[in-house]
C-alpha cells in the first residue's frame, strides 16, 4: 500500500515499512505501456520511485500526491535538472477538479499505484476524483491503475480492530474511521462506468506480501507498521495507548500471519484494471 494523507511518518519510515510498493509492479506497468509520445498523470506518486522510472519512458509525466515529506523527497532524490520529462507537486488528489491543468482532457494516461484505496476512501469525493480523470484523458486515452481489492489485509484490520474494541471502543466508531476502500472488481467496473470509461480489463489477485522491517527486528517492525499504516485506527484512543494498542495488533496478527522461520506475511489482494475515455 502507498501512504495515508496526513500522517507523521518521514520519508525513511515509508521507505522501510513499504519499501515493496514500488517493487512490485511488474504487471501495472506493463498494462501501462508508456510510449515516448505519451503525457502521463500519476495519482498519488508517493516519493517518485516509480514515477521517475516512466519518465524515461513517455514524453512528460506530472506525479501529484498529498504528503508534502514524500514529494519533497522526492524531487530531491529525482531533481527536474536530470528528470527533465518529470515534474511533480502535492495536490489531494480527492479534489483534482481544482487542478486546472489536469482536467484538460489532453493526457494519455492517468496511471496510479497503491494509492487509490487511499484517496478514494472517503465516498462524498469518490465520484469526482474519478469524473476528473476521466475529464483528464483525451478520448481513447487510458486509465491504468492498481489498488487494494476486497479482502486486501483482512486479518491486519481484524487484529486492529479487536485491538481497540478491547479498549471500550465501539465498533461503529471503528468502521467510521477504517482509513482504505477495499472494492470488489464488480463495484470498481460500476464505478468506472458511471464515470464515463469503458473496461479494457479488470481482474483481482491474491498476493500474499511479507512486511518490510528494519534492522531485522520482526516484531517491533510489524507494530511500527501497524502504527503507520492504521494511524486512524490508532486516533481513537489517547496518544498514550497507541503503541500498546498496535502491540496487541500485532500479537493477535501473529498466530495467522507470522511463518515458521518469523517472517511476517499478509494477505494483499490487489485490484487492477485498463479503462478507456470513450471517443467523442
Amino acid at each position: 500500500m502507498s501512504a495515508p494523507k496526513n500522517t507523521s511518518y518521514t520519508h525513511q519510515t515509508y521507505s522501510t515499512h513499504a519499501s515493496f510498493v514500488p517493487l512490485l509492479t511488474t504487471k501495472i506497468t506493463t498494462l501501462l505501456s508508456p510510449l515516448q509520445t505519451d503525457a502521463i498523470i500519476d495519482i498519488g506518486a508517493g516519493d517518485l520511485i516509480l514515477t521517475s522510472k516512466l519518465s524515461k519512458h513517455c514524453q512528460t509525466v506530472l506525479a501529484l500526491d498529498a504528503s508534502t515529506d514524500l514529494i519533497t523527497s522526492g524531487q530531491t532524490l529525482f531533481p527536474q535538472s536530470e528528470y527533465p520529462n518529470l515534474s511533480s507537486r502535492v495536490v489531494d488528489c480527492r479534489y483534482l477538479e481544482n487542478e486546472a491543468d489536469v482536467t484538460t482532457g489532453t493526457w494519455d494516461k492517468v496511471f496510479s499505484n497503491a494509492a487509490l484505496h487511499w484517496i478514494l476512501r472517503d465516498p462524498s469525493t469518490r465520484k469526482n476524483t474519478l469524473s476528473s480523470i476521466h475529464a483528464a484523458l483525451k478520448p481513447s486515452g487510458k486509465f491504468v491503475a492498481e489498488m487494494g481489492g476486497f479482502g486486501n489485509i483482512a486479518e491486519v484490520h481484524v487484529a486492529i480492530t479487536s485491538a481497540l474494541h478491547n479498549r471500550g471502543v465501539p465498533l461503529a466508531k471503528i468502521q467510521e474511521v477504517n482509513p482504505w476502500f477495499f472494492p470488489s472488481v464488480g463495484h470498481m467496473s460500476e464505478l468506472l462506468q458511471e464515470a464515463g470509461f469503458e473496461i479494457e480489463m479488470i481482474e483481482s489477485e491474491y498476493r500474499p506480501t511479507e512486511l518490510s522491517v528494519e534492522d531485522g527486528d520482526m516484531e517491533g517492525g510489524v507494530k511500527a507498521w501497524i502504527q503507520m499504516f492504521g494511524q486512524r485506527f490508532l486516533d481513537l484512543v489517547p496518544e498514550d495507548q497507541r503503541g500498546d494498542v498496535a502491540a496487541e495488533a500485532r500479537d493477535l496478527l501473529e498466530g495467522v500471519a507470522r511463518r515458521e522461520d518469523g517472517r511476517w506475511v499478509v494477505g494483499y489482494v490487489r485490484l487492477r484494471w485498463v479503462a478507456v475515455k470513450k471517443s467523442a
